[in-house]
């Protein structure tokens, strides 16, 4: 990886030199990535390509990470700003998913990717830690991919779930919740930190992880960009200060920027588990 100077970042992110000058129209429709139908149109094209092609898992992820991506490009870790290659990204971002679950795990919990989307993250879970793991996701295409690419793993089991719907996919009472940047597209998660706040008080979840863009970014210029950025796509920040308002829930941990494969919208590592009474 090449160390970047924010200076740099608007030479290489539209969404950046719109933010900077925003006279002219801005790249994308702002708010796309908080649609279902785009999510859902996403997985749909993944899948017709899997089937066109069914490379083995990990050339699959490999390929699709760097689908949408420059070759470097630009990411953040820890307020830093780097060029990565795709390849360098997903080591990172594999790294960063290990990092942030292993001081919740013991061995025996079940852990519930919640918005797994078509299923990146759940490979790498199974891999590292001995646990069962249960991804939950809306788009049924995004069910069937997920399943289709970890059908080799008997651990590893995928549900259709709406986080405003049933939670029937929770397995008995020792689960772990884990999300990565699924809650940011919501347009409030009060009513989703309030089902695991029941769901813990009813002894079903004893903890959770996020890798979730959440705020108050802080007062620097990238700060400030981030701030704007989120505001300006109606993305969600919120998760850290809506899990703080529960009682029951203490957060343990939070790592402001474990990794940004978007610069201007980084995932924060959250963890918390149920408070001992």
């Amino acid at each position: 990886m090449t160390p970047l100077s924010l200076n740099d970042l608007p030479r290489h992110s539209e969404w950046a030199a719109y933010l900077l000058d925003a006279s002219s129209d801005p790249p994308t429709d702002p708010e796309m990535y908080t649609k279902l139908e785009t999510y859902d149109d996403i997985y749909a094209y993944l899948l017709k390509r899997y089937h066109e092609n069914p490379i083995d898992y990990e050339t699959f992820i490999e390929e699709t990470r760097s689908l949408g991506r420059n070759d470097p490009d630009v990411i953040s870790i820890d307020e830093a700003l780097y060029f990565a290659s795709s390849a360098e990204l997903l080591a990172q971002e594999r790294s960063v998913i290990r990092d942030a679950l292993r001081p919740a795990l013991g061995g025996d919990e079940t852990v519930v990717d919640l918005g797994c989307g078509w299923g990146a993250t759940l490979g790498v879970i199974a891999d590292t830690f001995p646990n069962r793991v249960i991804g939950g996701e809306y788009s049924e295409h995004g069910v069937e991919l997920a399943r289709e690419l970890s059908a080799g793993t008997d651990r590893i089991s995928v549900e259709q779930f709406d986080f405003h719907g049933d939670w029937d996919l929770l397995d008995g009472n020792n689960n772990i919740i884990f999300t990565r940047d699924s809650l940011t597209a919501i347009a409030s998660v009060e009513t989703v930190i309030d089902r695991l706040a029941s769901c813990v008080g009813d002894g079903e979840i004893i903890g959770g992880v996020h890798l979730e863009p959440v705020g108050p970014h802080p007062d620097t210029m990238l700060g400030l960009l981030r701030r704007q950025y989120a505001k300006v796509r109606n993305y969600n920040t919120d998760v850290l200060s809506t899990i703080g308002k529960h009682q029951n829930l203490s957060v343990t941990t939070v790592e402001y920027d474990s990794i940004g494969a978007n610069p201007l919208h980084p995932l924060t590592t959250v963890r918390w588990q149920a408070k001992q009474e």
